[in-house]
């Protein structure tokens, strides 16, 4: 959480300033964000139009916030509100409500029944419950997942580019190969706007890029010593599995109760394997894995016959994509010496 002693003091005058603790009645159409995040804060006009975000996890830890970053971010909500409302419609893409919110947690089918006791903070919703909801709709209506609810929000790496999280705009450093190479991005590059709307933040990259299809072309402006350019990011394919998902909180729904690495050398030659594999980290008793017969140290080698990835993101991906919720799978695996299957439904 910011405080405003942390330097923030004096331009946090300029605001009027709201914490909220959870998310029952909290409507997702405006507070649209990384719902895996621990804290994340929002600049936004009085009749509901969001100027900007602040607020972006890696791997789990909180290693892409810092003050100067938000005080940055505040300064430029300030210059926007000052314009408004005549650039509103640059606004747009920061604006976009997403066909699968627009609903409070609490309304949400696939999860209204866990929260519908108002008790809190017996039943407070978390932000991670966003996710829950809409992927459990999802499987429910017996339909794939697709990748931006698995890979979400995007971070700029994906593309190539990581930024200073001192600054929030500023590239730090631009991957060889990657599209924003491609396109001319250098380190050093200030990113004033994609698509048109400013940027405050990583997390308005990552907005940008939760919202963008899997093929686009980024029109991202950016500011270099005197000059500004703008550069056509041309973005295809796979982009977004970069990232690895499984240290996301709400990725426990996608688990078939059990947790997943990844193989040394060492047990994948034991296994008798030359790639792939992925080994059970544990398995919850009463979860469907557990009930089904996995153990801790079981090393799956095959699923319906085919070869397994050797990721957690990976097998996750490929169990979500290509099977539906209540589809019997079998798993091979690998248990001291001997090499078992074993069935299961997918949950």
């Amino acid at each position: 959480m910011a405080r405003l002693g942390d330097g923030l003091d004096e331009i946090g005058k300029e605001f009027v300033l709201t914490r909220i603790i959870q998310m029952r009645g909290v409507d997702t159409a405006v507070f649209n964000f990384d719902f895996d995040l621990s804290w994340a804060g929002f600049f936004l006009n009085a009749d509901l139009t969001v100027y900007g975000r602040y607020g972006t996890r890696r791997d789990g830890g909180d290693s892409q916030y810092s003050t100067s970053a938000l005080k940055e971010a505040m300064t430029k909500a300030l210059a926007i509100h000052k314009a408004y409302p005549a650039n509103r419609p640059s606004l747009a893409p920061k604006n976009i409500k997403a066909s699968n919110l627009g609903k409070m947690p609490e309304q949400m089918p696939a999860i209204e029944v866990q929260f519908r006791n108002p008790d809190i903070p017996r039943n407070c919703i978390h932000c991670h419950h966003v996710w829950k909801g809409v992927r459990r709709s999802r499987m429910a209506d017996k339909k794939p997942m697709p990748d931006n609810l698995l890979w979400v929000y995007p971070m700029p790496d994906t593309i190539g580019v990581t930024i200073d999280v001192a600054d929030g705009a500023k590239i730090a450093s631009v991957a060889a190969g990657t599209p924003a190479a491609k396109a001319g991005a250098q380190a050093g590059d200030v990113v004033l706007s994609i698509n048109g709307a400013p940027m405050f933040s990583i997390a308005d990259f990552q907005f940008v890029l939760q919202n963008s299809p899997d093929q686009a072309t980024l029109k991202v402006e950016v500011q270099r010593g005197t000059e500004t350019k703008v550069l056509s990011i041309a973005i295809s394919g796979d982009w977004r599995k970069a990232a690895d998902f499984t240290w996301r909180t709400s990725c426990g729904d996608l688990r078939l109760g059990m947790q997943m690495e990844s193989l040394n050398d060492g047990e994948r030659k034991a296994a008798g394997l030359r790639a792939g594999g992925i080994k059970v980290k544990n398995a919850w008793p009463k979860g469907p894995a557990g009930m089904a017969g996995f153990q801790a140290g079981d090393v799956i080698v095959a699923l319906n016959g085919q070869p397994v990835p050797d990721k957690e993101t990976d097998f996750l991906a490929w169990i979500r994509q290509k099977f539906l919720p209540g589809q019997k799978i079998k798993l091979t695996v690998v248990r001291g010496a001997k090499k078992q299957d074993i069935s299961m439904d997918v949950p």
